[in-house]
């Protein structure tokens, strides 16, 4: 198998318990939250799924942009 096609060589997972706090895939982190996103989470360009979020008022996913975490829209 290629080294750099190994699982590990692109996903990290980090756990609390039995639940992931984020994934890493690349550079990028995917954080799975409750409630809107911490300020205090994360850093520029990583990426927040709340589990709890509304698709229709863009509270499902979040992107991290100048220290402040961003509804995403369709």
């Amino acid at each position: 198998m290629n080294p750099n096609l190994a699982p590990e060589s692109y996903a990290q997972q980090e756990g609390i318990g039995e639940v992931p706090a984020f994934i890493r895939v690349g550079r990028i982190r995917v954080h799975f939250v409750l409630g809107v996103p911490s300020a205090a989470l994360g850093a520029n360009n990583d990426y927040a799924v709340r589990e709890d979020g509304a698709a229709g008022a863009n509270t499902c996913i979040y992107h991290k942009e100048g220290g402040a975490w961003v509804g995403l829209t369709a």
